[in-house]
């Protein structure tokens, strides 16, 4: 729950300026903001997870798990994102 939320901690917190600004956001957005948006991020990642394991002891996620989660029409953008990483990394992998 929060107790591991706490651990993650500024994890996004450059990755989420940069997204932030080349978004329109200032080139140095406010701390605050960042903190908020970071939440949000880890809220969501955990509820994707958590959705993902459901009431099964697994206690290692796969992609499978994830596309299922992902299938919600809400998440059809995300899911169609995932596939075509999922695909240049198969590509890279075969161009090496």
């Amino acid at each position: 729950g929060s107790k591991r939320q706490a651990n993650l901690k500024g994890l996004f917190t450059k990755e989420l300026r940069n997204l932030m600004y080349g978004f329109g956001d200032d080139r140095n957005p406010a701390n605050d903001t960042v903190n908020v948006m970071e939440e949000i991020l880890i809220e969501y990642i955990v509820d994707v997870c958590s959705t993902a394991l459901g009431p099964t002891r697994k206690s290692r996620l796969s992609i499978d798990d994830i596309r299922r989660v992902l299938a919600r029409p809400s998440d059809a953008k995300k899911l169609a994102r995932m596939e075509e990483l999922l695909f240049m990394q198969e590509e890279i992998k075969r161009a090496r």
